[in-house]
């Protein structure tokens, strides 16, 4: 009966989050319009973050719940850091492979080339930063915690620049006005609410997915690298199938390389930060899911900078990648 309503918890969690995330970026959307600030910025800032939410909020209460009881505060932080890497994992090794399966993107322009080597840079040094030591600290917190700010400046600045260059004001003054023909007060409404349900959903998976573990026996670890990535990614595969139907496929690439980076950057270097003793990184996030994960941005990004576009053997080698990893992780578990 236990398990039984811990899984009905963490399904209420996940359409929590899936639906409250959906208000919010709609309602941030809405916000950046009124404010007249660029759509570009929109994408690379509210949108990504909005997107990751999940992802953070998840951790972060992991990591808190684990601060009140020093005695859980590894288990708690093995599903914080399995989170947030089986997140960055499900991004690019499912949704994004799935994207280039279908229809392969281009990625020209200076744009994808910047955003893409960052990728590539951050998560080498999350894998450097775990293999040189058990836990990630203070000092590797705030690295990580810097270069989000620095992949935030550059998007400000490249987006100030790009609407210099193709600003139309005339277009801005009718989306400005189209969103103040908009219910403010129901878009205030969605802010708030989506917020909230981000924010309960995010304790209900924390909860029900730790006494799934102890029911099951199963690793924390591996719970957070398979549900729960797999449900507070659901955001960004809803935004990259919707750009796919609308046949804008690089805007699916763009947030979910954003949001990789600020699950590699924001999220991560705040659990390590307040993590008091350091974030527990286990055996298998530091010799095998960062390693393959670094692989898989191998695949994505070296090729597409050079041919300037995506290849749907990228997107088949990089879900191969993945599969294999998932099956390696059940192997794992099931030899104890």
């Amino acid at each position: 009966m236990e398990i039984f309503l811990a899984i009905l918890m963490l399904i209420l969690g996940l359409v929590l989050i899936i639906k409250g995330g959906d208000w919010f970026v709609d309602s941030s959307i809405w916000i950046a319009r009124v404010a007249s600030i660029p759509e570009i910025i929109i994408g690379a800032t509210i949108v990504s973050i909005g997107t990751t939410l999940p992802e953070f909020l998840t951790s972060l209460t992991s990591v808190i719940k684990g601060l009140g009881d020093a005695a859980e505060l590894g288990a708690f932080t093995d599903l914080a850091i399995g989170n947030a890497v089986g997140s960055m994992m499900c991004n690019t090794g499912l949704i994004l492979a799935l994207v280039m399966i279908i229809k392969p993107p281009k990625t020209e322009g200076k744009s994808f080339v910047v955003r893409g080597v960052y990728v590539l840079v951050i998560t080498l040094l999350v894998a450097i930063f775990s293999f040189t030591g058990s836990t990630l600290g203070l000092v590797e917190g705030i690295i990580l915690l810097v270069a989000f700010v620095l992949f935030m400046t550059i998007n400000v600045v490249d987006a100030v620049k790009e609407n210099k260059l193709t600003g139309d004001d005339m277009k801005k003054r009718e989306e400005r006005e189209k969103a103040l023909q908009e219910n403010k007060l129901k878009m205030i409404a969605f802010f708030v609410l989506g917020a909230v349900g981000i924010a309960l959903g995010a304790v209900l998976l924390v909860d029900s997915s730790k006494s799934i573990c102890e029911a099951l026996k199963i690793p924390e670890q591996i719970v957070g690298i398979t549900v729960v990535a797999v449900g507070t990614s659901l955001p960004e595969l809803v935004t990259s199938m919707t750009s796919l139907k609308k046949g804008t496929a690089n805007i699916g690439v763009g947030n979910i390389l954003g949001a990789h980076i600020i699950n590699a950057t924001l999220i991560i270097g705040t659990i390590s930060t307040i993590s008091g003793s350091g974030l527990n990184v286990n055996w298998i996030t530091k010799n095998v899911a960062l390693w393959v994960l670094l692989g898989i941005m191998v695949i994505l990004v070296v090729p597409s900078i050079f041919t300037k576009k995506t290849s749907r053997w990228q997107g088949g080698a990089i879900l191969a990648a993945y599969v294999g990893y998932m099956i390696y992780n059940i192997i794992y578990v099931a030899q104890g």
